[in-house]
């Protein structure tokens, strides 16, 4: 509940802390990217404080709800990445993955229960699944738009974009779980999520890094481009592909039937 609330918190500082400083620079592309970008965070955070309700009332709904909210994030940061490289990636895709999951689990019964201070999700497979495969499918769109900036300096804030959003935290997240996987026999598939969540509050308080630099260095595209059908499938096979990877490593600490994704 608390990471939750303070993400939250920040979030709506940051926008309208945000939409004043953008205003400022009168590019017209600022204001829809913060929009997306700031209720993919809050999106983030209303999760974590949903899971905790479920859990103190011991709500299916409640926690259903939660993770279609969760999973819904991706949607809008693959929207505000179209809105800062103007190119089409088809993030009504998300919209579908969205629906497949909410499908999945809103007419089935799931299992989760409190360790510690996080949530085991003991048959959330499919939101796994579709998770994952989003976070892939938005790398890859990113790395492909890559091409279409017109600067070094846009490339490289590109970068910081990633790191800035949702990276940061999964790089400490799986560091720290490494460690103490060796360290003291923690385990990957119940500690993951949980370091993660904690790690988000971390991930808003260096989105600034981004959001400051990004109307002064980033440039973009003179023209609006349109992601292909067929660079759409090559993207989603590549993805499909990281995501058997994925659980084939998973599946080494028996990790398939746990949530792999944020918290």
């Amino acid at each position: 509940m608390s990471t939750g609330t303070i993400v939250l918190s920040f979030c709506l500082f940051y926008y309208f802390y945000f939409s004043i400083y953008f205003a400022a620079k009168r590019q017209t592309w600022l204001k829809p990217f913060l929009n997306n970008l700031i209720i993919s965070f809050a999106l983030i955070g209303a999760h974590q404080v949903l899971e905790a309700l479920a859990l103190w009332f011991n709500n299916q709904w409640i926690y259903k709800i939660g993770l279609i909210v969760s999973i819904s994030a991706m949607y809008f940061l693959l929207r505000s990445l179209e809105h800062l490289t103007k190119r089409d990636l088809k993030s009504r895709l998300a919209l579908g993955a969205v629906g497949a999951v909410a499908l999945g689990i809103l007419f089935r019964e799931l299992s989760f229960s409190q360790y510690g201070a996080f949530v085991i999700h003991k048959n959330a497979f499919i939101w796994s699944v579709f998770w994952i495969l989003l976070f892939a499918y938005f790398h890859i769109c990113a790395f492909s738009s890559w091409k279409y900036l017109r600067a070094d300096a846009s490339r490289k804030n590109l970068l910081i974009y990633l790191l800035a959003t949702i990276d940061f935290s999964l790089i400490l997240s799986i560091i720290y779980s490494i460690y103490g996987y060796w360290r003291y026999a923690e385990n990957v598939c119940t500690a993951l999520p949980s370091i993660w969540c904690t790690f988000s509050v971390v991930q808003i308080l260096i989105l600034p890094l981004f959001l400051v630099r990004a109307p002064m260095i980033l440039k973009q595209p003179e023209t609006n481009t349109l992601q292909t059908i067929k660079q759409t499938i090559l993207y989603l096979l590549i993805a499909f592909l990281v995501l058997l990877f994925t659980l084939f490593q998973l599946s080494q600490f028996h990790c398939l039937t746990y949530k792999f994704a944020f918290p």
